[in-house]
Order: structure tokens, then sequence, then C-alpha cells
């Protein structure tokens, strides 16, 4: 009986670790909220917060998609719901992770890929891998990638995935109050992953870099992660997209050929927005720090064109007339009246 005793204590202080751990962690972890910081919290748990097999579309890449697609806009013109699952930085490992982790909680018909990231063969920092896997939920997905060798990561690290106070204890002096309120807040993201930026620098030489350079190619390591994203896609009866958000600073006819070349050989249709005529689209206008990323008019110009062609080439439910996406209405007008805020104090 004493021996039962010592064991059931034991568990239950092994529990009581576990979970303070767990709980110092929502509290210590950066919550990367602002622009500066390109709201990786609100963008990576404000996606577990849409409802199970709500989402018709999904977004996945890097920063250009979170600044240059807006899902709110796709869901005016069409009703249908999607969602910018995005990381600043991304790499094809960490896409693929995340289109895994996706496909564990929704049932997408169409997952439009920017393949910006295919010609980046270095590894991303430390911080943009964090902002993925501190914010993705303890399951086997993150167990595999923070296993995965293309990572480096340490034991440690590793560890520090499940428990992030391990990384963050030394910001016991930076804790504000939003620290504590954010620990434990119900991320929903009305803008359903877009982060909203309404300043203007403009990019004025037009589409001067849609010529060829130097040969491009895609390296062996990236191949086989966007071979594992192309069978992710046709595993769960998925339509993949291949798509390249208009991009003055990081792309060229050079990349989009070599896309175009492996999009042909997988059977992947490949949409290049720096090729194509996007009604009103202007890059005098339409990007917020001079071609690299567009702001909130680029994206929401670039997504009505997509809008257009999903509609064209797909079927899709327009879910406004549906009792069960009614939080959809709240968010698409608190969208507009933030948008209407950000550009009234700008103007004045």
């Amino acid at each position: 009986m004493k021996k039962i005793r010592i064991i059931i204590y034991s568990l239950l202080f092994i529990f009581m670790i576990i979970f303070g751990l767990h709980i110092s962690s929502r509290v210590f972890i950066p919550k990367w909220l602002d622009n500066k910081d390109n709201m990786h919290t609100w963008i990576s748990r404000g996606f577990y917060e849409e409802e199970k097999n709500s989402l018709d579309v999904l977004f996945l890449g890097n920063s250009d998609v979170y600044r240059g697609i807006s899902p709110i806009i796709l869901w005016d013109d069409h009703g249908i719901a999607s969602y910018a699952y995005t990381a600043s930085g991304q790499r094809l490992w960490t896409a693929y992770y995340m289109l895994k982790e996706a496909l564990l909680y929704q049932k997408p018909k169409v997952v439009v890929f920017d393949v910006d990231a295919v010609f980046s063969n270095n590894d991303s920092s430390k911080a943009n891998y964090r902002k993925v896997f501190d914010n993705m939920k303890n399951n086997k997905v993150k167990y595999e990638a923070i296993n995965d060798k293309i990572y480096k990561f340490t034991f440690e690290e590793k560890i520090s995935f499940y428990f992030p106070i391990i990384r963050y204890h030394s910001r016991y002096n930076e804790l504000t109050k939003e620290d504590f309120k954010y620990a434990f807040y119900n991320y929903h993201f009305a803008y359903k992953g877009l982060d909203m930026v309404t300043r203007i620098k403009p990019y004025k030489n037009g589409y001067d870099y849609m010529k060829k350079t130097k040969e491009v190619e895609i390296s062996d390591k990236v191949k086989k992660y966007l071979d594992g994203i192309v069978k992710l896609c046709k595993d769960n009866n998925v339509e993949l997209i291949f798509t390249e958000l208009p991009s003055a600073t990081s792309w060229n006819l050079s990349k989009s050929e070599v896309i175009s070349k492996y999009a042909k050989e997988n059977n992947i249709k490949f949409i290049d927005l720096n090729k194509e005529e996007i009604d009103g689209f202007d890059w005098m206008t339409d990007t917020c720090d001079g071609g690299d990323h567009l702001n909130v008019f680029g994206a929401e110009k670039v997504t009505k064109y997509l809008g257009k062609y999903l509609t064209s080439n797909y079927q899709f439910t327009n879910h406004k007339n549906d009792t069960n996406y009614k939080q959809w209405i709240l968010d698409s007008k608190k969208y507009h009246e933030d948008k209407s805020m950000k550009l009234s104090k700008e103007n004045n």
C-alpha cells in the first residue's frame, strides 16, 4: 500500500512539474503580435481557432503570402473560407511540416503554395523556426519536424520547443501585462493570416526584373520537401496550385521557367502573377517596402485575381448564408473597420 502511495505521489509530482512548465512557457514565450514581428502568434495560433474542416482554400508560403493574400476579400467576393498559414523566412522543409500540420485540422479543396522559397537553399534563422514551432501544438507533426536533421536542433533545443520556458526563462525582467494576457487569450484572427500593412513605398522600375538571369535550379535538398508537399496534397485529395506573388526583389524569368518545368512534369497548375495582368495593380502604390512585399492594397488586388481564377476552375460553396460561417461576417466587418482606422490615422 505504501509503495502504491509513493507511485501515485510521484506521478502527481511529475504531472505538476509538467503542468507548471507548460503554464509558465505560455507566459514567457515572446508573443510576436505586432507588425514589427510579423504577427506570428496571431497567424499560427489563429489558424487553430478556425472551425475544424471549415476552410476551402489554404494559402502557404513565406512573408510574401501574409503580406500579399487577403482571405477576407476572397470571402467578400465569393463566400470562400480560406486562411494564409505562413511564416517569414520560410524554407521548403518548414512549409512541408506546416502543410502536414494544417491537414490534421483542415481538409481544403485547394492548397495555393507560393514558390518564392523554392530557391532558398540555406537555413532560415533560429528565430524564424521558433516562431513556427513555439506556436505549433505538441503533437506527432511537431515531434517529426523538430527531430528532422535538416534543422540541426540540439537536444536542449528540441526539449525547449515543448517547454519554451527553457529557452525564454531570462525574459522574467521583460514580462509585461500583455505576456500574461495573451498567454491564455483566444487567438481568433479576423484577418485570417494577413498582416495588414497600409504604408506605401513604391517600386519605380515596373516589371524590369522579369528577365533571364544566370541559370538557377532546384537543389536536391529543396526538391525533397517540394516533392513531399506534392505527395501530401495527392495523398489527401487536395488540388495543389503553385503561384508566385508579385515580388520585384526576389523573382525573375529564370526562376519562373524552372518552376514552370517542375509544375508541368508533376501536372500542377502554376500562376506566375509577375506575368499576369492584375486589374489596377501598380508597383507605385501596391508595395509597402519598395517591391519586396505588397501592402494591403496590392494584396486585395492579387486576391481578387486569384478569386476569379479559383471560381472559374473549381466549384466552391458560397458560405455567406450558412449559419456555421456567421463569424466570417463579423470578421469581415472588423477587417474593413480596422483598415479604415489605419488609413485615417495615417492621413491625420
